[in-house]
């Protein structure tokens, strides 16, 4: 025979007769009437778990569940699209590099050192260490240099100590900037790359060139622009080899 809850509590009052004869004297009925409402009963004894309303505290007992299901669903769902983003990013920034100097870096260096001239002789640390000051990656920072400088060959650069061909806003950008040493000139030009390239989403060598020197520029009238973007991509496919 199942009994019920309910019932065994009736049982352990005396309000049923094991006999079979389930008719009530009036001593059970008022034991029954002694029963404390478990709405007002404090108590954590199993006599007040054998009077709770089995279905009220099972809604409730749901009801948790299911807000907890709830927040760990959004948990799992925002621990992804971090994720996801994170990777995304790591995706479009191509060249970018970690802030840390790498153990390559000055081997890097000494290969720059090789192959600038002039101005940029023996700046080959300064380059990567702009770079990494930035978050650039110095592959690309040093093929734009050496395209803009003819490997630091260009009146710009050993004259005005620009690099990158930075043209000077007071100018209406017609003008070169002029700075006063090759290492400020290089630290701005890793600072532009960075704050009007990298930063603004143009992470492809096509993207920043498109921008740095657009096909059809006042400022290029002699269509030299055309040639930018192949020009630094071989260059910077050297440098990575």
């Amino acid at each position: 025979m199942s009994v019920n809850p309910f019932e065994y509590l009736s049982i352990s009052k005396g309000t049923i007769n094991l006999s079979g004869n389930n008719s009530s004297t009036e001593e059970d009925v008022e034991s029954q009437d002694k029963i404390p409402d478990k709405k007002n009963y404090t108590s954590t004894s199993e006599e007040w778990y054998l009077q709770a309303d089995f279905d009220d505290n099972f809604d409730d007992v749901i009801e948790m569940a299911s807000q907890t299901r709830e927040a760990l669903v959004n948990q799992a769902k925002s621990a992804f699209e971090n994720k996801l983003n994170a990777n995304n990013l790591a995706s479009a920034t191509n060249y970018q590099s970690t802030s840390s100097i790498t153990p390559l870096s000055n081997d890097f260096a000494d290969k720059l050192n090789d192959k600038f001239k002039g101005a940029l002789a023996g700046m080959g640390e300064i380059i990567v260490g702009a770079a990494q000051k930035y978050g650039l990656d110095p592959a690309l920072l040093a093929a734009i240099m050496a395209l803009e400088t003819g490997w630091g060959t260009s009146s710009a650069v050993n004259n005005q100590n620009n690099p990158g061909g930075l043209m000077d806003p007071a100018s209406n950008w017609m003008k070169l900037q002029s700075f006063s040493s090759i290492e400020e000139g290089i630290d701005a030009m890793a600072k532009n790359l960075k704050n009007g390239y990298i930063d603004k989403g143009l992470t492809t060598i096509a993207q920043i060139g498109n921008k740095y020197c657009p096909v059809g520029a006042a400022n290029d009238p002699n269509g030299t622009n055309a040639g930018w973007i192949p020009s630094v991509t071989s260059i910077y496919n050297q440098l990575k080899a």
